[in-house]
C-alpha cells in the first residue's frame, strides 16, 4: 500500500488546518444522508474524538507505521472514500493486529460496513464485537462499538437483541457521551419487541436517577413512558 505521507510523524505534519479540514469533510459525509444519520450526531463526535485522540494523544510505543496507515485510512473515511478506507482498515488488522491502531481498525470496519449500500450489517457486527473482545476499554470507542452492535441488531429485525446491546453500553459506560441514547435506544427496542414491561423499567430508570435528565431529555422519556404505558393499558 502507498502511504500518501512522505514524512514521518511530527507536529508539522498535523497542522491544525488539516485537522479542521478533516474534521469539516467527516461532518459533511455524515449529514449528506439524514436517513442514515438516524443514529444521531453521537456518531460524528466518535469519529472527530478518534481523529483528535490519535493526532494529539499518541503513545510513544507504538508502531509509526501503523499510526500512519490508521490516519491514512481514517483522511480517506472523512473524505468518503469507502473502498480505499476499508482496505487500508483491513491490512492494519492483518499486518498490525496486536498494535492498538490495528484493533482500533476493526471498529471502523464496522462502521463502513454498517454504513454501506446496500449495509452489511452481519459484517458490522462482527467486527464491532471483534474491536470489544480486543479492546482495553476504550473510553470512547468501546461504547460506540456497543451501540453499533445494537443498531445492527435492530437493522437485522433483532429487537430484544437489538435492547440488549443498547443496555449494556449504558450499564457498562454510564458516564458515556452516548449512554442516554443508549437507554433511549433499549427503550425503543423493548417497545418495538413488545416487552412492555422492560421499556416501561428503562424509562422509569432514567427519570429516577441521581443525576436527573433536563429540558428536552426530560420531555423526550416522559413522552416515550407514556406512550409504553399508553400501550400496556391496551392489551
Amino acid at each position: 500500500m502507498k502511504l500518501r505521507f512522505k514524512h514521518r510523524v511530527s507536529k508539522e505534519d498535523l497542522k491544525e488546518d488539516r485537522f479542521q479540514e478533516t474534521v469539516e469533510r467527516v461532518a459533511e459525509w455524515y449529514y449528506r444522508d439524514p436517513k442514515k444519520f438516524w443514529i444521531g450526531a453521537a456518531a460524528v463526535v466518535v469519529m472527530i474524538v478518534g481523529v483528535i485522540l490519535l493526532l494529539q494523544n499518541r503513545p510513544k510505543t507504538v508502531s509509526v507505521e501503523a499510526e500512519l496507515r490508521l490516519t491514512d485510512a481514517l483522511v480517506s473515511l472523512a473524505q468518503g472514500d469507502m473502498q480505499r478506507a476499508e482496505q487500508g482498515f483491513s491490512e492494519l488488522t492483518t499486518l498490525f493486529g496486536r498494535d492498538y491502531a490495528g484493533i482500533k481498525a476493526h471498529y471502523y470496519l464496522g462502521h463502513i460496513y454498517y454504513m454501506a449500500q446496500p449495509p452489511r450489517h452481519e459484517e458490522a457486527k462482527r467486527a464491532f464485537a471483534k474491536f470489544l473482545s480486543k479492546a482495553k476499554d476504550d473510553p470512547v470507542l468501546s461504547p460506540a462499538a456497543q451501540v453499533g452492535i445494537g443498531n445492527c441488531e435492530e437493522q437485522l429485525g433483532n429487537s430484544l437483541k437489538a435492547a440488549a446491546a443498547y443496555e449494556a453500553a449504558y450499564r457498562k459506560w454510564p458516564k458515556s457521551a452516548l449512554a442516554f441514547d443508549a437507554m433511549m435506544a433499549a427503550g425503543r427496542a423493548y417497545r418495538n419487541a413488545g416487552a412492555l414491561a422492560k421499556a416501561e423499567k428503562v424509562y422509569q430508570e432514567l427519570l429516577d436517577r441521581k443525576e436527573k435528565p433536563t429540558g428536552q431529555q426530560m420531555e423526550e422519556i416522559r413522552m416515550q413512558l407514556a406512550h409504553v404505558q399508553a400501550l400496556k393499558n391496551r392489551l
